[in-house]
């Protein structure tokens, strides 16, 4: 018996009945365990990268969201006040009736604020754009999923 193994030695492992080192439904078990370690890892990397393209378009969204907020603070605050001096400019040196110098007066106003708002919105516009990375990352994973769950009996799309 002293040239037999020993049964408390991990390394020994019973002989499979069909003399083959792996049962199929233990092959099967395996492949799957891989995959779904494969797919978890992937699911880290996007979630890793969403991270990082979220905190990349903050980032961006600072000046967009700075001069938005100026122009929406001019728009509301201080403009009527300009304008109402304005449309009074109107009436004191074109001698303009109150109701159509306040209106072109108005107009001006709504004028500048547009300008200021579609530039903020092209601003943030490209902040958007950041998270193109992570859209294509995600779908090559996807593909490489699709690819790995046929075993390549299909050609990635």
């Amino acid at each position: 018996m002293v040239h037999q193994t020993s049964v408390d030695n991990p390394s020994w492992a019973p002989p499979h009945p069909n003399g083959h080192g792996q049962s199929a439904a233990a092959g099967v078990r395996d492949g799957v365990g891989d995959l779904m370690y494969d797919v978890v890892s992937l699911a880290e990397l996007q979630t890793q990268l969403l991270a990082v393209d979220a905190r990349e378009s903050v980032q961006r969204a600072q000046s967009p969201l700075i001069m938005f907020g100026i122009g929406a603070v001019l728009g509301l605050g201080s403009i009527p006040v300009l304008l109402l001096a304005l449309g009074q400019a109107f009436v004191y040196f074109f001698q303009w009736h109150e109701a159509l110098a306040y209106l072109i007066s108005g107009l001006i106003g709504a004028a500048i604020a547009g300008v200021l708002m579609w530039l903020a919105y092209r601003g943030i516009g490209d902040v958007i754009g950041v998270f193109k990375r992570s859209q294509t990352e995600l779908a090559e994973n996807i593909r490489w999923i699709k690819y790995a769950l046929t075993r390549g009996r299909r050609p990635p799309r």
